[in-house]
């Protein structure tokens, strides 16, 4: 889930010390589209090893006296290696230097893109080796070293590999050896060798790669580079003296690597003053009563379970714009018509239609770590065969458990995974800005500029066709999951027919809509912060682009015991603790937006997912009925988690929101 990325010349090497200082800082930014939240570098030559590491982004490293005398130490050497770290946290906060990257353990220094899932288990399987930080990272070097890595290492390695469960793409080297290993099970690793293989260049990315070369070495004929790819299972030995290259594979190999005796002087220095802003990062510490907010973060469900509902469905009548006839029957439920799925004939013609010829990839699939689009990924490469390449765009409010379950499809597909992941710092803050500007003014129209900020997502899925040449980008949205009552809210009060709000939205609609927001922006000038062009942008990708994608669930039959059996059987798919259903888990922001919705109307997400269930005759209105409490029931920890990662504290909200007064009252 990061940005790995080196650069290694031997001896005989012809590139000047100019062109390699630009080349690593090129290969740093390019790579910051993985991790924004911390970085760090490690410089190697036949005499030294340094490693620099700074809680902030690499654009700030880069700048940093101590980065430009490490490296102009480094480009001195006549033979050298810079290999960088461009971070997104998921295990260990970056406030805790330990946590980032370069992970030095014993004599391994290692940049790991990827989460290891199982971090937790094994440490607690291996009692006898300490723990010095909270990165999944470190497990990883230390069972090398417990395999007794001096005597074999391939042999270690791979005894290391079949007790982790995750995502690995590495670069390694050991402080007294005279290699670079590299290594993937995904796929999401390449490297570039020049006519000569003087030089060996590396990243996670393909583009970043070839963009890389193109602005900093191309028309060079004697720095001509070649990009290949390292496939899922496999890895490369790099001979750091002369640059002859070994690959080998998880099963086999035909030689053999073992740890050297050269005297390095080793040197790591912690970077801490780079960004002003680096005071906001530390965790936020509020002191609150954790049985006073449980007690808080209640409904009135007495009065919710006597709302007049759809005789058919669930729908209650506080839902926005809704009615009833004679026979109790909702405005919804007379203009559904059933989603009948086209068919897998009809799902690959549909692909052959946009075949991607340029490309090495069948197609793009957009990977948010929920169940449809995790199923998506098996059935493409299970059942159909094709190669496609998952893309996660993570704004700072998926979940952990998402990113883990993204990880394992990944790893056990061997597909690779493109991350482009926002200013997580600075999302997180318009997230706040926008959530206190509704405290001053609640109105449930608005809560949708709370999650502006992942509507991106649509529009990096349309940059990155364009970036590696694939043409169809596969999309996971259900039409059971959608809602549209949090757009009916914002447009109450205007004329509108009802008819096909539900599932589409005409060019009218939309300037509705957004007319509606703008409306009540102007109404709370709290809202004209920082946050207000992120939003703006939100709602042009979202509403804006034109969608250019296959959407899979109008092709395949959705089934929910299916999709979860297949998920959890075949890949250990992790669910949450605090409920059974499998929906909406990964994401950060639902817990508390629902709570608000239930308190304030009486019912969420759940009552329109299953209302659309009962109309699709996938359930009976007393099945969907009688599990609908339990669905609605209040994630606390998902509640404090979303309080916590974005600065709110969460006893002083509930009060807030609760001094509203509920639409059924």
């Amino acid at each position: 889930m990061c940005g790995i990325l080196g650069w290694m010349t031997t001896a005989r090497s012809n590139i000047s010390e100019e062109k390699y200082k630009k080349g690593i800082k090129r290969l740093f930014l390019l790579s910051e589209t993985r991790g924004k939240e911390a970085s760090g570098v490690c410089c190697v030559t036949d005499k030294s090893v340094e490693v620099l590491k700074t809680p902030c982004r690499a654009k700030k490293m880069v700048t940093s006296k101590e980065y430009h005398k490490c490296i102009d130490r480094t480009v001195r050497s006549p033979g050298r290696l810079v290999m960088g770290h461009a971070r997104m946290v998921t295990n260990g906060t970056e406030a805790n230097m330990e946590n980032n990257q370069p992970v030095v353990r014993d004599d391994f220094i290692c940049i790991h893109n990827g989460i290891i899932v199982n971090d937790e288990k094994l440490w607690e399987e291996n009692p006898e080796i300490k723990r010095k930080s909270e990165v999944d990272t470190e497990i990883f070097l230390a069972l090398l070293d417990k395999y007794d890595a001096k005597a074999d290492f391939l042999k270690a390695f791979r005894r290391t590999l079949d007790e982790i469960e995750g995502s690995l793409s590495i670069a390694l080297i050991d402080k007294k050896s005279d290699w670079l290993m590299l290594y993937t099970n995904t796929g999401s690793l390449y490297y570039a060798v020049n006519r000569s293989q003087k030089d060996i260049i590396f990243s996670s990315e393909r583009y970043i790669l070839e963009q890389m070369i193109r602005k900093e070495v191309e028309g060079h004929s004697s720095l001509e580079y070649k990009v290949f790819p390292v496939k899922p299972g496999q890895g490369l030995v790099v001979n750091l003296l002369n640059g002859k290259i070994h690959k080998f594979s998880r099963e086999y190999d035909s030689f053999e690597l073992s740890k050297g005796c050269m005297d390095r002087k080793f040197k790591l220095k912690n970077l801490l003053d780079v960004d002003s802003s680096l005071k906001k990062i530390s965790p936020l510490q509020i002191v609150y009563n954790q049985h006073e907010l449980v007690s808080m973060l209640q409904a009135d469900m007495e009065k919710i379970h006597k709302l007049r509902r759809c005789t058919r469905c669930l729908l209650p009548e506080t839902f926005p714009g809704i009615s009833f006839d004679e026979r109790g029957v909702c405005s919804i439920c007379r203009d559904y018509k059933k989603n009948l799925p086209k068919g897998k004939k009809r799902f690959l013609s549909e692909l052959s239609k946009q075949h991607t010829v340029n490309s090495r990839y069948d197609c793009i699939v957009p990977i948010s770590g929920g169940r449809d689009s995790c199923y998506i990924l098996h059935y493409l490469v299970r059942e159909l065969h094709l190669n496609p390449v998952a893309y996660t765009y993570d704004w700072g409010l998926v979940t952990d458990l998402a990113r883990r379950n993204i990880q394992r499809m990944c790893s056990s597909l061997g597909v690779e995974h493109i991350l482009i992941s926002a200013d997580i710092r600075k999302k997180r803050e318009n997230v706040k800005k926008n959530v206190e500007a509704w405290l001053k003014r609640p109105t449930l129209g608005t809560i949708p500029l709370f999650m502006a900020g992942d509507k991106q997502f649509f529009y990096y899925a349309q940059l990155l066709k364009r970036q590696m040449k694939v043409d169809n980008v596969i999309f996971g949205m259900n039409r059971l999951e959608e809602t549209q009552f949090k757009a009916r809210f914002i447009m109450q009060g205007q004329k509108e027919d009802g008819k096909d709000l539900y599932f589409n939205f005409t060019g009218k609609k939309k300037v509705r809509l957004f007319a509606g927001y703008a409306k009540e922006i102007i109404n709370n000038p709290s809202y004209m912060n920082a946050s207000l062009i992120d939003s703006f942008t939100g709602f042009l990708s979202y509403y804006a682009l034109p969608q250019r994608y296959v959407r899979f669930f109008d092709y395949i039959s959705w089934n929910q015991k299916t999709i979860e059996s297949i998920l959890i059987k075949e890949y250990n798919w992790e669910t949450a603790k605090d409920t059974d259903e499998t929906w909406r888990i990964g994401d950060g922001t639902a817990p508390f937006y629902n709570y608000i919705y239930y308190r304030l109307a009486g019912f969420t997400e759940f009552d329109t997912f299953r209302s659309n269930q009962i109309r699709e005759g996938m359930v009976t209105r007393q099945e969907a009925l009688s599990s609908l409490d339990e669905a609605n029931k209040v994630s606390v920890d998902g509640f404090l988690w979303y309080c916590r990662t974005i600065g709110l504290d969460p006893v002083a909200t509930v009060r807030k929101i609760n001094l509203q007064t509920p639409l059924y009252e």
